[in-house]
């Protein structure tokens, strides 16, 4: 009996145990449930993200270009996807603000690193912003973007990954400008070409421009093209893709330096350099030594110039030469002299530049008024009904105590049709004004810029798209409300969205880069006894207006051209002209009205010698058409009134007649 009642406490405490493990299982369960998404959350607060950023060229960078940011990131964790954001708010001191907040979509690979190069305005930098990496919700990694902002220096990049590399070009200096040299990592070379803008030169050999990317390689071509300056230091190999080089290789030798000294103007000379080049290919120019022995030549590309040496610039006996800087300073210097034609890529953000191309906003009308003389018969014919009319027809019937109705009635009927004649002409959808210019390279592409703006009646949210590629800085007048803007940059399409914009606030959007679909003015120039004969025809998808070719004091008239149109320049048709800036307004009137006036205001910034050489005729024109760097918007908005207008430029080769000679 004491055994069964033994048994049966026993049974009963294993059961109670059984039935507490059971609770303390369950609540160990809710627990550990409950408490994952935090571990999980905490597991992504843990995430590695190491974020490194480098601002300009090896820190330096001009505040009136768009500059070149480098961010490389390291991810640990699964692959995701996330945002490089910057948020803008800064007075540019000509009226505008930028605004808004810029994103590069950007690829986390899993436990990887990847890179991203971004471009943001050099006037902003200065105010000191920061980049964030955003995935989702959650911000990952902040660093501020800092650098050394400079000016009335000429920035060359030297393509290296030892900053000792540019200690030949210490001293040196361009058109009088100290240079300022900088060591670009292969990594670090732009891949824009308007991110390449704030180099004054380029240095670099035949291996360090091969182990270039090929989208570096092209931005570095297109560049040179545009109108920069790259300096090919050796002989070798041609460059596939890559226009001949001025040098052709040849098997190393030491040869006299003194051509370099007679070139540089200085005594004595290095004494002896290893060369490695045997001759001057096609119709490059020799700048020192001879055709069988060169040891310096250049050759034009497009806007721009190659100049090649054939010795190392980190030769010994160079290095110790005391006028190794001043050979450089030569170099730099005839290459601004020898430039046949102004680089196509202007300072953007120069506020009496480019920028000022955003004044175009100004021109913005609301309502279109009706002139004063209409006003003036209106309010006449006002007057007399009101007036005589109604005095007399109240007399003649003795009811002139009807006076109190009768003049109310006419004033109200009077307001009503004003009010409703000018809700007739008030617009019923967007205004946009916009001007560009595009600098064509004559080979289908061009360097093209614009700023338009654009309002509405109604408020409400905005989207406009550009090409992919495109560089876009959001804008406000300094003196209306801030809205949320935001520009997202993908490889296919550049997208702007405007959100909440207050009803008749003007808005405005800022764009740089390359046209690949301009075309190009087809030309055959000759110069036969100092005039110019040949033809003009228009390879561009844009009805040209005021055709001009300006040429050796000259400008000649050629009206409009529509594409696929050819016209034969007329004999003897130039006239002369003292400043054909202000000729060429005269000629194209467009420039003088509308939205015309802030692009010949720009027009009138340009140097007088930006016209043309001997061997080069300017080809200027217009275009009403849309270019790609003034886009609409999409979706449901309404456009009422979408007025562009935009510069069209090209320089053409100027022959020779043999028979002239």
């Amino acid at each position: 009996m004491v055994c069964k009642q033994h048994n049966g406490t026993r049974a009963r405490r294993n059961f109670r145990w059984r039935a507490y493990g059971k609770w303390l299982g369950a609540f160990i369960a809710v627990t550990v449930v409950g408490a994952w998404p935090f571990a999980a959350s905490a597991q992504v607060g843990k995430q590695a993200v190491t974020m490194s950023v480098e601002v300009g060229y090896s820190g330096y960078y001009s505040t009136d270009d768009w500059v070149p940011v480098h961010i490389s990131l390291h991810h640990n964790g699964a692959a995701t996807t996330g945002d490089l954001v910057v948020a803008v708010n800064e007075s540019l001191n000509n009226g505008r603000r930028g605004a808004g907040v810029l994103k590069w979509p950007i690829a986390l690979p899993r436990d990887g690193w990847t890179s991203k190069e971004i471009a943001l305005p050099g006037n902003i930098l200065t105010k000191g912003i920061t980049v964030s990496l955003i995935a989702g919700d959650a911000t990952l990694s902040t660093a501020p973007l800092t650098g050394n902002a400079v000016s009335h220096v000429a920035l060359v990049g030297v393509i290296s990954d030892d900053p000792q590399e540019t200690q030949f070009l210490a001293g040196a200096s361009s058109d009088s400008t100290p240079v300022l040299p900088v060591a670009l990592d292969a990594s670090q070379v732009p891949v824009a070409v308007d991110l390449l803008a704030g180099l004054s030169a380029v240095v670099a050999s035949i291996p360090e421009l091969s182990s270039l990317s090929t989208i570096q390689q092209s931005a570095l071509r297109e560049w040179v093209k545009e109108g920069g300056l790259l300096i090919v230091t050796g002989a070798g190999s041609p460059l596939p893709g890559w226009p001949n080089l001025p040098l052709i290789a040849g098997v190393p030798s030491q040869v006299s330096a003194q051509p370099l000294a007679d070139f540089a103007g200085v005594q004595p000379s290095a004494g002896a350099l290893a060369i490695d080049a045997a001759a001057v290919r096609g119709n490059a120019r020799i700048w020192a030594g001879s055709n069988q022995m060169p040891l310096l030549a250049s050759e034009q590309v497009g806007r721009g110039q190659i100049w090649q040496t054939a010795f190392s610039p980190m030769d010994p006996h160079l290095l110790a030469w005391t006028g190794d800087a001043q050979m450089w300073t030569a170099i730099f210097r005839s290459a601004v002299l020898a430039r046949g034609a102004v680089s196509a890529v202007p300072a953007l953000f120069s506020e009496s530049g480019a920028l000022s191309l955003t004044s175009v906003g100004d021109a913005l009308a609301p309502l279109r008024m009706p002139s004063l003389s209409t006003f003036g018969v209106v309010f006449f014919i006002y007057i007399v009904v009101a007036g005589p009319l109604a005095f007399f027809w109240l007399h003649r019937r003795r009811k002139a105590t009807w006076a109190w109705v009768v003049l109310p009635v006419l004033s109200a009927m009077t307001t009503v049709g004003i009010y409703a004649f000018g809700g007739s002409e008030r617009p019923k959808g967007l205004l946009l004004d916009g001007v560009g210019v595009i600098d064509l390279s004559g080979d289908g592409s061009g360097f093209a810029y614009a700023a338009e703006a654009f309002m509405s009646p109604d408020s409400g949210d905005f989207r406009l798209q550009l090409p992919g590629g495109s560089d876009v800085l959001p804008l406000t007048s300094d003196n209306q409300p801030l809205t949320k803007s935001i520009v997202t940059s993908r490889a296919s399409a550049t997208d702007v969205s405007f959100y909440s914009v207050p009803r008749w606030h003007v808005r405005y959007l800022y764009t740089s880069g390359i046209d690949r679909e301009c075309g190009e003015i087809a030309t055959q120039f000759t110069d036969a006894y100092g005039l110019l004969f040949g033809t003009v025809e228009n390879d561009t998808p844009y009805t040209l207006e005021d055709v001009a070719v300006v040429w050796k004091g000259t400008m000649i008239r050629l009206g409009t051209l529509t594409p696929g149109q050819t016209k034969t320049i007329p004999v003897g048709g130039g006239a002369a002209t003292v400043s054909w800036i202000s000729d060429y307004g005269a000629y194209n009137r467009a420039l003088t009205h509308g939205i015309g006036r802030s692009l010949g205001a720009y027009l009138s910034s340009w140097t007088p010698s930006a016209s043309a050489s001997e061997t080069q005729a300017m080809l200027i024109a217009t275009t009403a058409n849309r270019t790609p760097q003034l886009p609409t918007p999409v979706g449901e908005r309404r456009v009422t009134s979408a007025k562009t207008l935009t510069l069209i430029r090209e320089y053409a080769p100027v022959s020779r007649s043999l028979e002239a000679d």
